[in-house]
């Protein structure tokens, strides 16, 4: 089923009659692999009906939908970016999230809610889990004293101090949403720190420099690994390439060399591999993701952030 119908699925519902349960996530590592646990924290009527509001609220306001891609920029206004969750951490998080019983997998400590990674506001009915949104937290996301301030609460018609009250703050919005097996993404950045999608674009890199390798694609590979390093920007395109491929394709390759010594963009080739310099390596990036576009119009040529394929049939 397309994600567009998938959202449309989703508006349809009516999911305001649905339970509301709050839970929060922490996240360990093993040998460099992420692992989670997941607990429930009881929360009153009050904020129930406000959560439900912030994931209702985002839900309402998604219109245009658009598949996630490791270079594409955030979204805009009513759009969503959608995978699906089994390509991400979310998965491994959900299917614990499912065992659990809300009533007894409660935290037992304060410490617990403190290292928390992030938390989930989850929509119920009869049948089950209907949608969550989800929501990655800062390092410290317990609420900081302000300088020379003292913190009190106004209750039955006194102040109380809050020296030893435990006081955190849940945004007013959610860095994504789930329903049926998709992810719709409302902040790409947020995602990505919250699902350790930088672990899978580090494996990813790691993938395409030994196919090229293998391949002799590259003259110099150690200049194009040590400036990638971590560098998710740089991450996002070598996923890219890996995705499109150009890279394993002799015509495109001799394509771009023949353009490269026609068009002055100065791209150097040993023979038949690519020769990186500092100068060169963004561009050589940018047209292995054949991200420099020609305009029919103007006659001049283009390097995009995003290319979209255009269908004529749509």
């Amino acid at each position: 089923m397309p994600n567009r119908q998938i959202l449309r699925n989703l508006k349809a519902l009516d999911l305001r009659r649905c339970n509301v349960t709050l839970a929060v996530v922490k996240e360990y590592k093993r040998e460099r692999i992420s692992h989670y646990t997941v607990k429930y924290v009881p929360i009153d009527a009050r904020l129930e009906t406000r959560l439900r509001n912030i994931v209702l609220r985002h839900i309402d306001n998604s219109n245009t939908v658009e598949a996630y891609t490791f270079d594409c920029p955030e979204p805009e206004e009513d759009q969503v970016r959608s995978i699906i969750s089994e390509e991400t951490d979310f998965y491994t998080i959900f299917t614990q999230l499912q065992e659990l019983n809300p009533e007894t997998d409660v935290i037992e400590n304060v410490d617990e809610l403190v290292k928390s990674k992030a938390y989930m506001i989850i929509l119920r009915n009869a049948a089950g889990i209907q949608a969550v949104g989800f929501k990655t937290l800062p390092e410290n996301w317990k609420m900081k004293r302000s300088r020379n301030l003292i913190s009190v609460l106004f209750t039955e018609n006194r102040f109380e101090d809050l020296e030893e009250e435990n006081v955190f703050s849940i945004a007013n919005y959610v860095d994504l949403f789930y329903f049926n097996e998709y992810i719709f993404i409302l902040s790409k950045k947020e995602f990505e720190r919250g699902l350790n999608f930088r672990e899978g674009m580090l494996i990813n890199a790691q993938a395409l420099y030994t196919d090229v390798i293998e391949r002799n694609i590259f003259a110099n590979i150690d200049l194009l690994t040590q400036r990638v390093g971590n560098n998710q920007r740089y991450l996002r395109k070598i996923a890219t390439i890996r995705n499109l491929g150009h890279y394993a394709n002799p015509l495109f390759l001799r394509r771009l060399q023949e353009l490269s010594l026609a068009k002055g963009w100065n791209i150097q080739f040993e023979e038949d591999q690519i020769l990186i310099t500092e100068e060169t390596l963004d561009s050589i990036l940018t047209l292995l993701q054949n991200k420099r576009l020609h305009s029919e119009l103007t006659e001049e040529d283009f390097d995009v952030d995003s290319a979209k394929l255009l269908n004529l049939n749509v």
